[in-house]
């Protein structure tokens, strides 16, 4: 056998002809990932009609959607109107003792209009505070601006009354949550004079 004189230019050739060797061919990969085949005709309708069929299917789905929305809210709407009547009917016996009241006979002094006035007076409060409305306290309590609007202030010369409520010209209202209307109120000032 004849040996073979190994040159630089010989190494190089066998470096690369080694790197080829080793690196895997483009081929191979080709051939080992499927290659997706155009679906039949059968199968383009099977898929055409699935579309249709989810396409259809998310309409109805709006449209359901839609109604439930429409019929909830027709639901609170009606709920608010009988709470509404039902707040009404609370205050019908009010104005019925008020039309009992007009047509009972004046006495000389007219003690029985204003026994009757007091009456419905105190029957209506007792309906406010069962829907949980109260009155603002006012004369004798400090003045609030979350319950209170002062209209006046009374000069007072006692520096312990300053910002006292000392009149109450429009009473207030308010619920555990809010305030419905502030009270009106004249409030005592203390100048230091």
């Amino acid at each position: 056998m004849k040996k073979r004189d190994h040159t630089p230019r010989d190494a190089g050739e066998m470096q690369k002809d080694h790197a080829v060797d080793s690196s895997p061919d483009r081929e191979e990969f080709a051939a080992e990932e499927p290659v997706p085949e155009a679906p039949t005709a059968e199968e383009m309708a099977a898929l055409e009609e699935e579309v249709r069929s989810l396409t259809h299917s998310l309409a109805v789905a709006r449209a359901d959607f839609h109604n439930y929305r429409k019929r909830v809210e027709r639901d609170r709407e009606r709920e608010r109107r009988i709470a509404g009547e039902e707040k009404v009917l609370e205050f019908l016996p009010v104005l019925d003792n008020l039309d009992r009241a007009l047509v009972v006979p004046a006495d000389a002094d007219g003690r029985s209009i204003l026994e009757g006035v007091e009456m419905v007076r105190r029957q209506f409060h007792a309906v406010l505070e069962g829907l949980g409305v109260e009155q603002v306290p006012t004369v004798g309590s400090f003045f609030s601006p979350e319950l209170h609007e002062a209209v006046a202030a009374v000069p007072t010369n006692d520096p312990e009354q300053n910002g006292m409520v000392v009149d109450e010209l429009l009473a207030g209202y308010r619920t555990a949550e809010r305030v419905l209307r502030p009270a009106r109120v004249r409030v005592a000032s203390y100048s230091g004079n």
